[in-house]
């Protein structure tokens, strides 16, 4: 039997791996493919026997065989041991036992994860068009008919059920909460108080209308834990999942919580179906940038299983991907990261160790500046001069080639990023170009731009990734060689830029400000060109500015910070870095004031006339001024969030993170570090510190707010914008008094 169809969902059962095939008239045909993982083993003969004769006794593995594989830093030819999984209920008891040989042989291939491992040694991806032969219920054959750098590729129209709760996530359900369910447009609110009735209507809604995907807001930490204890205590089944057999989930709370690059992040339980996609929008980062098309693009090319994609970090879709070139170029993969940082001198250290290139901006305001920007800097560098954690120190190569640092890079085997990325950058330059282009459909519009949103975000993290710790393929220096170069080729965008007569007034890392009387848009584009031969790496204008404003240190004055600014372009657009709007824990009235500002002074054709809009600027804060010592504003837009950086008993200073955290435990609310807490400032100098902040959920009607202490936030959010013109905080408070 031959059926055609998208692959839909790929998960392991107990020997077999479990395939949906989402057919052409919506119906999913559930088939199994005895697929046997491969792990591989390097030592001498005798030890390789011995755990041959192991896995093969204790029936882990169900095949052993000595084959020819690349090991992944040489690219040498080398004879490794295959050894085939049987049951993969048995793999985590093979990985357990691996460590007992691990001083005498090196493992290759070893924590894949399966459905992956299934999709790379398949050539398959999910929701690519594929044709399988089989009988009904065992693929015989499986092959994709599309390729994953297909640009226009249809997926299926998927039936799709909502659900949320109508309050606030913290607050339980069935305790002040319920639960709404949306379909095609109509909202349905459960308000059975009986929490029997609440599951027989959901799964009603489940059966009858059989969706493909689940959206949830909040799915993973509240709706699905709290809907499992009902169906637990009340022993009811949930029509979760198209699985026949039923599915025994553990009841998981607790996430993950690391601190990396400065920031505390907390990953929540995932909560995935079997048979039909489950989507949390409010913990997925890429359903936030890149919508749902996103999630789609980047699980074709990582090959991941939707639901597994649309939780990842870009650094996990990163690694998928360079795992499945690895898999095609039949590279042994290393079980254990084994390459540390070279040892360096003090000396190579501060020439190596830099980072990216960053001129400072003179404080003030100014006009007639230009703002021209590097595309995909930091990948088209690693395409461009082959730079990999395995192209570093080659043994063929004596090239020196690496500005300062001299590290050579090999020039006769591509590098695994190089490999990865060069694709990559040439279709988001399409989805780019087909946008600027105009004469297409909104709905194909809205699809290109998530498109290229989601390489963005690729673009944006391989270069970190580099050098990332925990990075399978990281290599420290690698990510030294991307900035050397990346320094080199802003000092050659910088010198030519002042050759044409251009004074050089900021440049950071990938983008440069500049500035000369009259310049016009054919100029610069000139310019552009000319950098992108020099550099081979393409800039572009991002745009003339009609002003703009480079803002000083809070903590020296007579600095300028260099991510801080905000300005206008020719055609009105405005452009700001660095300001209270844009930061997650300033509360929303303020946010929405200094936008308004913002706006009011965007409106100026030049300095002269910025100048002049100020009153107008100082119109909108004084309203917002009176509305807060009126008690007009609503307790929701008042509230701060913070980042819970640690467990409540590890905070030292009773600051007000740990006092609306211990107001939540109170009540049986916990926060992981990484979460985020909001409360309600009611008065910052109270000697009882209980009564400082109130935490959200636990406002209540009667809890005020500290009118000076938001009033004096209300200040320091319109001094970042009025500094520049001559405001300081006495000027301010005597304008709005």
């Amino acid at each position: 039997m031959r059926s055609q169809g998208w692959l839909f969902d790929v998960y392991p059962a107990q020997t077999t791996m479990v395939v949906w095939l989402y057919q052409e008239d919506g119906a999913l045909l559930r088939l199994e493919d005895p697929f046997r993982p491969r792990l591989y083993a390097r030592g001498r003969s005798d030890d390789l026997q011995a755990l041959a004769r192991a896995t093969l006794r204790t029936r882990v593995c169900s095949r052993c065989m000595l084959t020819r594989q690349r090991e992944f830093w040489s690219r040498e030819l080398v004879t490794v041991l295959a050894l085939e999984v049987a049951d993969y209920r048995m793999f985590p008891r093979l990985l357990r036992r691996l460590p007992e040989f691990e001083s005498r042989i090196t493992f290759y291939n070893c924590d894949l994860p399966l459905p992956q491992y299934y999709l790379y040694c398949r050539k398959l991806f999910p929701s690519g068009q594929c044709e399988v032969e089989h009988d009904g219920r065992t693929i015989a054959r499986i092959r994709g008919c599309e390729s994953s750098m297909e640009r226009h590729y249809v997926i299926p129209s998927l039936r799709v059920l909502e659900l949320q709760l109508t309050q606030d996530p913290l607050i339980p359900l069935q305790r002040g909460n319920t639960l709404q369910v949306t379909l095609d447009g109509q909202r349905y609110e459960c308000t059975t108080n009986d929490p029997a009735e609440l599951l027989d209507q959901l799964n009603t809604f489940l059966t009858r209308y059989d969706p493909d995907l689940i959206l949830t807001d909040y799915g993973d930490t509240a709706i699905f834990p709290a809907l499992l204890r009902l169906a637990r205590r009340h022993r009811m089944p949930l029509a979760l999942d198209r699985e026949p057999a039923p599915i025994e989930r553990r009841l998981v709370t607790e996430g993950q919580s690391f601190f990396t690059y400065g920031k505390m992040l907390y990953f929540p339980p995932a909560y995935p179906l079997y048979g039909r996609w489950h989507i949390d929008r409010a913990h997925s980062f890429l359903y936030h940038e890149t919508g749902f098309a996103g999630i789609i693009e980047l699980a074709r090319l990582a090959k991941l299983p939707v639901q597994r994609a649309a939780r990842a970090s870009i650094g996990t879709i990163l690694t998928s991907m360079q795992l499945d070139v690895a898999v095609q170029q039949h590279l042994l993969i290393p079980w254990r990261k084994g390459e540390p940082e070279r040892w360096k001198t003090a000396d190579v250290l501060l020439k190596v160790d830099k980072g990216g290139l960053v001129f400072q901006p003179p404080v003030g305001t100014f006009e007639h500046v230009a703002e021209l920007d590097f595309s995909a800097m930091y990948p088209t560098i690693m395409v461009q001069h082959n730079i990999s954690a395995e192209t570093l120190f080659c043994r063929c190569c004596d090239n020196r080639a690496v500005p300062e640092a001299g590290y050579t890079i090999c020039e006769r085997h591509e590098g695994l990023m190089a490999t990865m990325l060069r694709p990559l950058i040439a279709r988001r330059a399409y989805y780019k170009t087909r946008l600027k282009e105009g004469g297409i459909t909104p709905e194909a519009a809205a699809l290109y731009d998530q498109r290229q949103r989601a390489h963005k975000w690729i673009g944006v993290t391989c270069f970190g990734y580099l050098g990332y710790r925990n990075a399978r393929f990281g290599r420290i220096e690698s990510h030294e060689a991307v900035t050397a170069f990346g320094r080199e080729k802003l000092l050659q965008a910088k010198e030519i830029c002042e050759a044409h007569g251009y004074e050089l007034l900021h440049a950071l890392t990938d983008s440069v400000w500049i500035r000369q009387p009259g310049l016009t848009e054919e100029e610069l584009l000139a310019l552009c060109r000319e950098i992108t031969a020099a550099t081979e790496v393409e800039m572009s204008l991002e745009g003339r500015y009609r002003w703009i404003v480079f803002l000083p240190s809070k903590v020296r004055p007579h600095l300028a910070v260099a991510n801080r600014y905000f300005g206008v372009f020719w055609d009105g657009t405005l452009k700001a870095r660095g300001l209270a709007y844009r930061r997650h824990d300033v509360p929303v009235f303020i946010q929405a004031t200094q936008w308004a500002m913002l706006e009011v002074l965007a409106e100026a054709e030049n300095l002269a006339d910025c100048a002049a809009h100020v009153p107008r600027a100082l119109e909108v804060l004084r309203d917002t001024w009176e509305q807060l010592a009126t008690g007009h504003i609503p307790p929701l837009q008042l509230l701060v969030a913070k980042t819970v950086g640690q467990e409540l008993e590890a905070y030292r200073v009773e600051n007000a993170t740990a006092q609306a955290l211990r107001q939540l435990r109170a009540v049986g609310i916990y926060l992981h570090p990484g979460e985020r807490v909001r409360y309600l400032i009611r008065d910052a100098r109270a000697p009882n510190k209980e009564e400082r902040v109130r935490a959200f959920p636990r406002l209540g009607p009667d809890d005020g707010f500290d009118v000076a202490q938001y009033q004096a936030m209300l200040l320091d959010a319109a001094l970042e914008l009025l500094v520049p013109f001559g405001y300081d905080e006495a000027r301010l408070r005597q304008a709005m008094a």
